[in-house]
């Protein structure tokens, strides 16, 4: 192990700490023990530091000062954990809360940095929905003082939509709104955020975006001036686009992921990230495919050209650049390993580098000072 003091920039790689079931998994000689502290070499290489203890850290929410991190515990009684980091990259626990459902699987910070707000999945009908999780000056998180229930699925793919699944929520560029999507409902939820109220989100349906049955809406990303917003769809496999206009959501037209393969091996959307100048949108494409693609955006808001390259595993959940923005990395869930490329944000290509680590079902990774 390195020495933590030797080293300024950090990553944290984020894990679930069961093996899953699922026939492309390679099961590692040990599972995963929580979250995942390595130090960030110059050439983008990652070195192991230590681990946090904790259960099934599957997703990193980092501070706009980058004092503070936040996780979502994904397990059947859900918990978010509140962390604080240092300036010599040392990790510290500060709290742990009732997520007030199941399996949360994504959160995001508001703007003013006063509340957390989580996307509770829930594998099984039941426990799925939004909390608001307040955080003090401190960073320690609050218990939940909102909690928006998900009950009811489209039906459209049998055993994934009986009931809502929430799956990521996003804050518009203004801050003003929040939208989270439900895989499970096929739908996209708007809410406009009140950061004077005690419950500080206000349901508006009349900004809800439906997705075509069976889509299953799972992440969202805005342009860098808000104006138009791209969401990846998990088993339709597409990025559809919209234009923003008084955060009301307007589709602009889709891409399909999987090259026009019909079969749903071919269909399985997961992450999908701006480039650093917001030039390019990238996203994975798990499954048959495990690619990540690469896409410019036009003028007018569509996602032009595409490129499309390997992963390098076995199911690629996240993306993530390093605080610099050269180096993109890809969390391969089922081969145990993140892996590394180099960015040219000029061009948009990618350059595989292999593996940067080997970590037992990483499922998210976010760089730190």
């Amino acid at each position: 192990m390195a020495n933590k003091q030797e080293h300024q920039k950090i990553a944290l790689v984020g894990t679930w700490t069961h093996i899953p079931d699922a026939p492309a998994v390679q099961k590692p000689a040990h599972p995963s023990e929580g979250l995942y502290r390595l130090a960030v070499n110059g050439d983008g290489t990652l070195t192991p530091l230590d681990v946090i203890k904790m259960k099934s850290p599957s997703w990193i929410v980092k501070s706009r000062d980058g004092r503070f991190a936040y996780v979502t515990n994904e397990e059947d009684a859900g918990t978010v954990t509140a962390l604080a980091i240092g300036q010599d990259g040392a990790v510290r626990v500060l709290n742990t809360v009732n997520s007030a459902g199941r399996q949360p699987t994504h959160a995001t910070l508001s703007p003013d940095g006063r509340y957390l707000f989580v996307a509770n999945y829930s594998v099984t009908q039941g426990g799925a929905g939004v909390t608001a999780l307040p955080i003090g000056g401190d960073g320690k998180l609050g218990e939940s003082v909102q909690h928006y229930p998900f009950t009811s699925g489209s039906g459209a793919v049998p055993g994934r939509q009986e009931g809502g699944h929430a799956h990521s929520t996003t804050f518009s560029r203004d801050g003003n709104y929040l939208y989270a999507a439900d895989l499970g409902g096929d739908k996209l939820h708007a809410y406009r955020y009140r950061s004077d109220s005690a419950q500080p989100l206000q349901a508006d349906a009349s900004r809800d975006v439906s997705f075509a049955p069976g889509a299953g809406p799972r992440h969202m990303v805005f342009s860098p001036q808000g104006e138009y917003a791209y969401v990846i769809t998990e088993m339709a496999g597409d990025i559809e686009a919209f234009a923003v206009n008084d955060h009301r959501l307007t589709p602009l037209g889709k891409v399909k992921l999987n090259g026009g393969q019909d079969s749903a091996e071919f269909k399985s959307g997961g992450a999908i990230i701006l480039s650093p100048s917001g030039k390019y949108l990238i996203a994975t494409n798990r499954g048959s495919d495990n690619q990540l693609l690469v896409l410019s955006i036009a003028k007018n808001g569509l996602p032009g050209a595409l490129a499309r390259y390997q992963a390098g595993g076995i199911e690629p959940r996240a993306l993530a650049f390093d605080v610099g923005g050269r180096y993109l990395y890809a969390t391969n869930v089922f081969t145990n390993t993140v892996t590394l490329f180099d960015f040219d944000d000029e061009t948009g290509k990618l350059q595989a580098r292999g593996e940067a680590a080997t970590i037992s079902t990483p499922t998210d990774i976010k760089f730190f000072n």
